[in-house]
């Protein structure tokens, strides 16, 4: 391409599209050839090799960027995502401390660093800390957005929230959500804790928790209006958690159907041979 074309906007594609496919060599080489570099493209390199867990050089970038240009939120925000798919909680507390001491006035922008911490201690075991600094969150005002899945079929538009049981074929739906996870235990699958981002009570399990994600409701609702659809489209306003895209690869897998999920942060395509798109980099 020639030069005169290229500008940020195409070496963000570029850096981000190696940032969800694992290419970090890829990006580095491709980032270290531009001549001015940006907040946004220091941001997707960051998100690049926080997502590859090399914290110590996305670390060593925003001192380098930082010595002439001002501190940029979205470049934290970045790193501290990737600490949130590595579990690390040490790293994520002082990357949000340091966002705190350097943002004080931007408090709303802060809201989801904080959510996002809470995940984190939820996620590597720490349920304590994490409702801990969720209930600092309520009585600031602070709440976390509502996770919603919209689907399409038979051209009405149906919306699910979490345990969603407002609808009219909510007991139809839940037993569809039963067979579904008798079929991914069946195939393997072993639910996953750490995506619990709150207490247990006494009447739930981590399978009944997982089970009631939004996306779940709306793929169970798809298989009691068509025995066998070949194809489910679903629309995410925040990003799939880790148990539901591996459950989402074997329920395509299983039912062979081809299932696409659009998410806070990309298009997953799940095949009909258990596997997505995002070659599991989300």
């Amino acid at each position: 391409m020639p030069k005169e074309f290229i500008n940020d906007l195409t070496y963000t594609c570029i850096l981000n599209s190696c940032s969800h496919s694992g290419l970090v060599d890829e990006a580095r080489s491709i980032f270290n050839s531009i001549e001015a570099k940006t907040v946004i493209t220091v941001t997707t390199m960051i998100d690049c090799l926080s997502r590859a867990a090399a914290f110590e050089e996305a670390q060593q970038l925003i001192e380098q960027f930082e010595h002439n240009h001002a501190p940029a939120l979205p470049i934290y925000m970045a790193l501290l995502s990737g600490a949130r798919n590595a579990k690390n909680s040490k790293l994520a507390q002082e990357v949000v401390d340091r966002m705190q001491k350097l943002f004080p006035d931007l408090k709303s922008s802060l809201l989801p660093a904080s959510i996002l911490l809470a995940n984190v201690y939820a996620s590597s075991g720490d349920i304590e800390k994490a409702t801990d600094i969720k209930i600092k969150l309520n009585k600031s005002g602070g709440k976390k957005q509502i996770g919603i899945t919209m689907t399409d079929i038979d051209g009405k538009l149906w919306k699910f929230r979490a345990h969603d049981q407002s609808h009219p074929y909510s007991a139809e739906i839940y037993e569809q959500v039963d067979r579904m996870s008798k079929e991914v235990i069946k195939h393997g699958h072993k639910y996953d804790a750490s995506w619990i981002v709150r207490p247990m009570y006494a009447d739930e399990t981590i399978e009944t928790l997982l089970c009631g994600h939004s996306e779940r409701l709306a793929m169970a609702a798809h298989f009691i209006h068509h025995r066998k659809p070949k194809r489910i489209q679903l629309t995410k306003n925040l990003r799939i958690c880790g148990d539901c895209h591996r459950v989402t690869k074997l329920i395509a897998l299983i039912y062979q159907c081809e299932i696409v999920v659009r998410d806070a942060n990309r298009i997953h395509h799940f095949h009909l041979n258990g596997q997505c798109s995002c070659q599991d980099y989300f």
